[in-house]
């Protein structure tokens, strides 16, 4: 009886070994979904500790000596492995943070020379003058204002301030620093490119569709 109490602990902690091994080797691949056993470490201090309370009672010293390791193995291994989670979750953390921070610096350059202090302006007179020739054959009223909202200059603007925004939170990899505005500038010409392009198809489309 004693010999299985003892062989079935020895078994238990085994497989918590083989599973901190495999951990530790485990590569980027892994599957939360396989055999890997989250509870592990609890199951087997409530084996140990159930075995040396046995121990107590049954006055056997190996059992007792046996259980009281693997009682101190599993709590060391707890330990770890809280400490390694809560090491991960400060890592987390502070790169959060990081971009966090650098995307608040590319928000204030891009809004500073965007509004604050305007650098960039925006010219959709070539559309206005294709929306005004088509205006008097829409057949939609609806349509027609519509698509003048979306060659305000302001409207414009704001989805370029967007574009570049997005594209310098891509690219600008400066730590600590702020893009300037050249390299503003340099993202609004080429998301004002793609707007321009965006804006013909757009303008085409809808007149001749609404405006034939």
């Amino acid at each position: 009886m004693k010999a299985a109490l003892k062989a079935h602990l020895q078994s238990w902690m085994g497989r918590l070994e083989a599973q901190q091994d495999t951990e530790r080797d485990r590569c980027s691949d892994f599957d939360p979904d396989s055999d890997y056993d989250f509870f592990l470490e609890y199951k087997v201090m409530g084996i140990a500790t159930f075995l040396k309370q046995v121990a107590y009672q049954e006055d056997d010293l190996d059992l007792l000596a046996l259980a009281s390791k693997a009682e101190m193995q599993v709590e060391s291994m707890i330990r770890d492995n809280e400490a390694a989670e809560e090491e991960a979750d400060r890592e987390h953390q502070e790169r959060q943070q990081e971009n966090y921070e650098h995307d608040e610096r590319i928000r204030k350059a891009c809004a500073y020379h965007f509004y604050t202090v305007p650098a960039f302006s925006i010219d959709t007179s070539k559309h206005e003058v294709m929306v005004q020739d088509a205006a008097s054959r829409f057949t939609d009223p609806y349509k027609l204002s519509s698509l003048r909202r979306y060659l305000e200059s302001d409207q414009v603007l704001g989805r370029v301030y967007e574009k570049v925004k997005s594209r310098l939170r891509r690219t600008f990899d400066r730590v600590g620093d702020s893009p300037t505005l050249e390299e503003i500038a340099q993202a609004f010409d080429v998301e004002m490119t793609n707007i321009y392009r965006l804006a013909d198809a757009h303008v085409d489309r809808t007149i001749a569709q609404y405006a034939p």
